[in-house]
């Protein structure tokens, strides 16, 4: 307690001192604070669900066609659901659209669709009625669903009554059987209705689910005891005997594969967050070496008080314990105050990527954050602390009681030099690396995405099967709406297309050329597959590099007709013209399209995702149930939500839209991930910079004031100013070429690690290095300009008369 009390005078003593620690270790806990707080959020604990451990998300793996994804189909896993025994428990989800009227405006209701097995398999049961049976999940089974909590609430007010009640979906009345609990993470976020049989979902025909099309996303809980790696020989196993049964599938060559359910969540994140962490992490050790400086100073000065209590018989350990504990109380203080940084950072980060967060997350500062909290605080105070305590209390009693040690020691010289030498490689490792993630980001905003996003945006659009049964009628549907945009006066293109660049759907199928052998359904290419209307290219812009458009003559009825892109062409077609030549898709190849045209290519999946090959099909010829409905204005693209909504209504003023998006906003979202780690990193190396440039002004402005005797010396002895700014410039910027080259070899082999985040940039780009290096030169001299001037400006006379 004495030790305490000591501290919390000494500090009272010296404000100016305690100020500047605190903050700057506040700084520095508080950002790590929010960061980790976001990284246990979105990374390590993503998901409220039970025991998510023990959960498995299947996916499937196709290496010719290069799938590898959570995209299973029903057949599959019918056959592991009957045959594994890795796991206590086995479910399948798969998203659907669902069409709410006769409760107000229409809505259309992000819906999943899920086996009677899957709520228990994840350990979540509706909060209020109950969960499907057995008998309801089968072909034809009753019409019954669950409802989210927040379209319970918003939609229905909340009623009690609800459950047994009815509903009306997509035309037909639904009973409603139970309300999910509320606030549900992932696979829940953002659905509004369960249904059960996975098997009926929209857009793909009872025979397209049992030829192996892979749509589904089966979870399942392993049994105790089992590991990953023995659920996955299993899984070998079962597909191989699946492939040998059902040659002629679609996925008759997939293997299934486990994937920790978390990890199949997070694993696109880790990278970044993990570079993110290593930024904050460098910003904290630069502000404890700073800090550890400054504290080492402060004691140095305060040498002739250790030399005292050591007479009177205070022991080392004793003095090391009281100079640990002032560091321990401001690093406390600090603490503090980066609990209410962090908590603002939070805040920020809450309003400004609020659309790149998942539905439902809460930023906030739990036990968990608060304890990492703790823990930093305790480091910072050793670091600051422990080495600056073991150097003062070496001196040398005798000496320092005749006042004959005048300066600081050659070790605390020492010391204050590794910190800024120190302070110096961390900062050139933070500044190269967000300088290379800097340029990445923008050559991707450069790039061009094969389309002009500017002044388009679209809506999604699911018609219900109940009342558009066939291809004819919903194609109907889709040109009657683009004929209503067209002539909006506010519209200047409209079109509907299904696969539109960057929407995160682009479906994808098995394909043959005329005139070559067709293989078995599974050996087949693979190809995207998009479905698209006249003005489709025409609206967003899309270059036709060979050949023609889609026109109203290609309908049904009419010879099969398709577009490809030029990736398509000149793999299938090298060196020749794709035009004229015939594809043919279907389980037989027995639907026949010609090539009419070949656009440029279009980044359909991302920006940083290579170009596959894609076919075009042509609306009039393939209509679908759900597409996307597309418009053009020359004003803001977002007034085209309610241009959308008001065609669309006045072809069926049952039919509601979703997802309206701008195109702008798209691809936004697309570079959202490297966006933030790119504005993170760079503001965290700024901070590292501005760190290090008042370090090493500190560092020299203490020596100035230590060594004006010696300065005052030579100036007597005839050296001129110009020679001593030489001289401290010189000290300083030796620290500084040390920490230069130290932190030019470590940013190269941290350069290495974060390859997988750089697009298009080299990790030993020269022109990035050599931009850091001058970039610190300039910042190093401009701080070890004011010392030198001022250790210039030295009266001789005043430096001997204070010695």
């Amino acid at each position: 307690m004495s030790d305490l009390i000591t501290a919390l005078r000494t500090l009272r003593k010296t404000p100016g001192f305690t100020f500047v620690a605190v903050l700057t270790i506040a700084v520095g806990i508080g950002a790590n604070t929010a960061l980790f707080s976001v990284f246990d959020r979105l990374v390590l604990n993503p998901v409220t669900l039970p025991h998510p451990g023990d959960l498995v998300a299947i996916w499937a793996n196709n290496a010719k066609s290069s799938l590898n994804a959570p995209a299973v189909s029903w057949p599959r896993y019918e056959a592991i659901r009957d045959h594994a025994t890795s796991f206590s428990s086995i479910g399948n989800s798969a998203f659907d659209n669902l069409t709410l009227t006769g409760n107000g405006e229409p809505d259309q209701l992000t819906s999943l669709r899920v086996s009677n097995t899957f709520l228990p398999t994840l350990g979540v049961l509706p909060a209020r009625g109950r969960n499907f049976t057995a008998a309801e999940d089968v072909p034809n089974g009753p019409a019954v669903c669950i409802l989210s909590d927040e379209l319970w609430r918003t939609r229905f007010g909340g009623r009690e009554s609800i459950v047994g009640e009815t509903v009306t979906l997509n035309g037909q009345s639904w009973e409603v059987i139970g309300i999910m609990p509320p606030h549900l993470s992932p696979p829940f976020a953002q659905v509004q209705v369960l249904a059960p049989r996975v098997f009926e979902v929209a857009g793909l025909t009872p025979l397209q689910v049992q030829n192996g099309s892979g749509y589904s996303q089966p979870l399942a809980r392993l049994k105790p005891g089992v590991s990953l790696q023995q659920a996955a020989t299993e899984l070998s196993s079962i597909s191989a005997a699946y492939g040998q049964q059902f040659g002629s599938r679609l996925d008759a060559t997939t293997t299934s594969e486990p994937h920790d359910f978390i990890q199949s969540l997070v694993g696109n994140l880790q990278p970044a967050f993990y570079t993110l962490l290593g930024a904050v992490s460098f910003v904290l050790l630069i502000a404890c070496a700073n800090v550890a400086s400054l504290f080492l100073g402060r004691l140095v000065a305060r040498r002739k008080e250790i030399a005292v209590r050591q007479s009177l018989g205070a022991t080392r350990t004793q003095v090391v314990r009281q100079f640990l504990t002032e560091s321990l109380v401001f690093s406390t203080v600090a603490g503090g105050l980066g609990v209410l940084i962090a908590l603002w950072t939070l805040a920020a980060i809450r309003s400004l990527l609020a659309s790149q967060l998942p539905p439902n997350t809460v930023l906030t500062l739990n036990a968990r954050a608060l304890l990492f909290t703790g823990a930093v605080t305790v480091v910072s105070a050793l670091l600051v602390g422990l080495m600056p305590a073991l150097q003062a209390s070496r001196a040398h009693m005798v000496d320092v009681l005749k006042d004959g040690a005048r300066g600081s020691s050659s070790g605390g010289r020492r010391f204050r030099g590794a910190m800024m030498i120190v302070e110096v490689a961390l900062s050139v490792v933070l500044l190269v690396g967000s300088t290379l993630l800097l340029m990445s980001f923008l050559d991707l905003q450069r790039m061009a995405p094969g389309f002009e996003a500017k002044g388009a945006a679209s809506a999604f659009v699911a018609l219900p099967i109940a009342r558009y049964k066939t291809p004819t009628e919903q194609a109907a549907f889709f040109t009657q709406v683009i004929d209503r945009l067209n002539a909006d006066g506010t519209v200047t293109g409209a079109a509907a297309g299904l696969g539109l660049p960057l929407s995160g759907f682009n479906p994808r199928g098995p394909y043959s050329v005329s005139g070559r052998p067709i293989l078995p359904l599974p050996e087949r290419a693979i190809a995207g597959f998009a479905v698209v209307s006249d003005d489709y290219f025409k609206t967003l812009k899309i270059t036709m590099a060979e050949g023609r458009a889609f026109t109203p003559d290609d309908r049904d009825g009419a010879p099969g007709v398709c577009i490809v892109n030029e990736a398509f062409a000149k793999h299938v077609f090298p060196g020749e013209s794709a035009i004229g030549k015939v594809l043919m898709r279907g389980p037989k190849a027995e639907f026949v399209a010609q090539i009419v045209g070949v656009i440029r290519d279009v980044r359909t999946n991302g920006l940083t995702v290579p170009v596959s090959d894609e076919i075009y099909f042509a609306i009039r010829q393939l209509g679908r149930p759900g597409m996307s409905v597309l418009a053009r204005t020359n004003g803001d693209a977002a007034t085209l939500q309610s241009s959308i909504r008001s065609a669309v209504l006045a072809v069926d003023k049952d039919q509601p839209i979703s997802f309206f998006a701008t195109m702008d906003t798209n691809v936004a979202l697309s570079l959202g991930a490297q966006r933030i780690v790119a504005s993170l990193t760079s503001a965290f190396a700024g901070l590292a910079l501005v760190l290090s440039a008042v370090g090493l002004y500190s560092v020299l402005a203490y020596a100035v004031s230590q060594r004006t005797p010696e300065i005052g010396i030579r100036m007597a002895l005839g050296a001129q100013r110009g020679q001593v700014v030489r001289l401290v410039m010189r000290s300083g910027l030796d620290l500084v070429a040390i920490g230069l080259v130290l932190g030019l070899i470590s940013a190269a082999a941290t350069a290495q690690a974060i390859r997988s985040l750089l697009f298009s940039v080299q990790p030993f780009d020269l022109r990035v290095y050599a931009a850091v290096t001058v970039t610190f030169i300039i910042v190093a001299v401009l701080a070890c300009l004011i010392p030198s001037l001022r250790a210039s400006r030295i009266d001789p006379l005043l430096a001997l008369r204070t010695d």
